[in-house]
């Protein structure tokens, strides 16, 4: 029976038991914009920063992550409403509507308490939106992007996300959702089912489950639907940047990456054969070995 209301939302553990789950040796947390935000920061070198997409954490970079603290500062973190962050809730005490503008100043603000001077952005779906929004209005904090299978254009809402902006369906998720709803979304974004890990399925249905992260969800939609992205900027983005996309990703098609391409002035664009919306879970050995190439791409061209 506990098996069974878990798998609804209706049980579920609390904040501190998925503190002792999911959190890491570097995790921390730290006050910006109201909220403490779930961080982590490992390695040492020129500072990565990687942003990872729409219901994710800051886990989902794990194995790409494993690599990179080997030669770099990598600094990831949980974006509201998601993961060990949690909600914004309002003076009500209700989770607050996010929308581009505030994920905006806090990505700025974030990384401006961290101290983060000079950077490599890495980012996925909707992280890489806010990877190569960052490189384009600051330019003198991003000194490259690696933009993964990244939001930019206007397209309809992939079917899973889509749910979340129908009203009932956005109020019964305070009270309960399918288990197997979710693992068809998790299904979905993989081109290769069989790739799927069981502790990473795990750990994205205990974190989202928890009832105020999905009670939030229906807030964050928004920054989908409401207005524009500004794709328009991208021919603006004055750092190197490097294109990863899946050549079977469902949610953001392989065609807004080659139209990305042709938008960024000197972009680069890798397309893995077979793989779906989150290659750096997907294929992490290829992906991190690119990102590995690429940054260290930017450090010859600044010493020639």
């Amino acid at each position: 029976m506990k098996a069974l209301l878990n798998d609804f939302g209706l049980m579920g553990p609390s904040f501190e038991e998925l503190k002792q789950r999911h959190a890491l040796p570097s995790s921390r947390w730290v006050k910006c914009m109201g909220v403490n935000v779930h961080v982590s920061i490992e390695g040492s070198g020129p500072d990565v920063v990687m942003v990872h997409g729409f219901a994710a954490h800051l886990r989902t970079w794990d194995d790409v992550a494993a690599v990179l603290v080997k030669q770099y500062r990598v600094i990831r973190f949980d974006l509201p409403p998601f993961g060990l962050t949690g909600p914004l809730l309002d003076a009500q005490g209700e989770p607050r509507k996010l929308d581009v503008a505030f994920y905006q100043e806090f990505v700025d603000t974030l990384l401006d308490t961290l101290e983060i001077r000079k950077c490599v952005m890495i980012g996925n779906s909707f992280g890489g939106f806010l990877s190569w929004d960052q490189a384009q209005r600051h330019p003198e904090r991003v000194r490259g992007a690696v933009l993964s299978d990244a939001v930019a254009y206007q397209q309809p809402l992939p079917f899973y996300i889509q749910l979340f902006t129908i009203k009932p369906i956005a109020w019964l998720t305070k009270h309960t959702i399918p288990g197997f709803l979710l693992r068809m979304a998790i299904s979905d974004v993989y081109g290769d089912k069989s790739k799927i890990k069981p502790g990473v399925l795990a750990r994205y249905l205990d974190l989202f489950m928890y009832k105020p992260n999905r009670s939030a969800v229906g807030k964050m939609v928004g920054v989908f639907t409401d207005g524009e992205l500004g794709a328009e900027r991208l021919p603006s983005i004055q750092c190197k940047t490097l294109i990863i996309w899946g050549s079977d990703d469902r949610w953001v098609k392989p065609a807004m990456g080659e139209q990305m391409h042709k938008d960024i002035p000197g972009s680069e664009l890798k397309m893995y054969r077979g793989v779906g919306h989150i290659p750096m879970e997907e294929m992490p050995e290829r992906f991190a070995q690119d990102c590995v190439a690429f940054i260290e791409s930017l450090s010859m061209e600044t010493v020639a």
